[in-house]
């Protein structure tokens, strides 16, 4: 999944990832002493200490910096290993590590946050991101599985129930231990498992 001028499938030389990483850096930054609206490409291109021919050279602009910003987190959670899965791993494995991927960076998302509604641009541009990624995900995983029940609705019913929990956890600020929201995870799921590959979507029976 490419949704940014910089081709992510080509093998980056050592000049531009360290220019990814100043942009990236810059951006994560000044996201945690101003909104998202707030930033300037000139902003940017002071703190990473490149032109704004550079900048350009690599985006198109701020949204899509905070699109390659929001790659990079993805690739922290190894969404690649998706196709190593088994159905039965799936959904409780990436809700861990989209669990623990929060928990880790619980300070720097609680700073976001705090110049950031949720209802805003930017989070939305990350919870859609999200979205994308783990449908996506699923979709490898699930879609040559032959099931009672349409693959796509599966998936979006899973994918959505996951990002949902993890959204109300974190961005919400709720609280909650690993293991209350695998018991949340698999009350809200249901009784999906009756139409479903056995413990695709029951985590912890």
């Amino acid at each position: 999944m490419n949704m940014v001028k910089y081709d992510l499938n080509k093998r980056p030389t050592k000049g531009a990832q360290r220019t990814l990483r100043a942009f990236s850096s810059a951006m994560f930054e000044l996201l945690e002493l101003k909104s998202f609206e707030a930033i300037s490409v000139n902003e940017l291109c002071q703190r990473s200490d490149y032109p704004r021919a550079t900048f350009y050279n690599y985006f198109d602009d701020k949204y899509d910096l905070v699109n390659y910003c929001w790659y990079l987190l993805a690739t922290e959670i190894r969404v690649g290993e998706a196709p190593k899965l088994s159905p039965d791993e799936i959904l409780v494995t990436y809700f861990d590590r989209l669990y623990r991927f929060f928990a880790h960076h619980h300070r720097q998302m609680t700073a976001i946050l705090q110049h950031n509604d949720i209802d805003e641009t930017l989070i939305a541009s990350f919870t859609n991101y999200l979205k994308q990624t783990v449908r996506t995900i699923f979709r490898q995983v699930l879609g040559d599985l032959q099931l009672n029940i349409p693959t796509e609705l599966l998936v979006t019913q899973c994918s959505d129930t996951l990002l949902n929990l993890i959204e109300w956890i974190f961005l919400q600020d709720k609280p909650t231990t690993l293991d209350e929201a695998h018991r949340y995870l698999s009350i809200l799921i249901g009784n999906s498992k009756k139409v479903v590959v056995p413990g695709v979507c029951a985590p912890n029976e």
